[in-house]
């Protein structure tokens, strides 16, 4: 009797383990969905990773260049965040735009 309710135990375990797995797996794994209010809640190492994907999504620069890692994490990381603060329920894949020329205008 106690080895079917241990053996019971260890079925419901390893069966909740595969469900969170396939809901872990069905969620997305790239910020496109991402609110400011998320974006603001992360871990702050994970803001310029986060902000190097949004400014380098869909960019076609000669030779297959990116916005250097660097300058993402100086110029376009604390814009993305003074910007977020205004408007946390904002997506940021959607402020790319805004970013490029709030920061290109800082620059100048």
């Amino acid at each position: 009797m106690l080895y079917k309710s241990l053996l019971n135990i260890i079925i419901a375990t390893f069966s909740l383990t595969a469900i969170s797995t396939v809901f872990a797996a069905s969620s997305p794994t790239t910020p496109s969905d991402m609110t400011c209010k998320e974006f603001l809640d992360l871990n702050p190492k994970s803001m310029t990773p986060v902000a190097f994907w949004i400014i380098n999504q869909d960019t076609h620069y000669k030779k297959g260049d990116t916005v250097d890692f660097q300058e993402v994490d100086t110029l376009y990381t604390p814009k993305v965040i003074d910007m977020c603060k205004k408007s946390p329920d904002k997506k940021i894949s959607e402020m790319k735009k805004e970013i490029e020329e709030a920061t290109n205008k800082k620059s100048m």
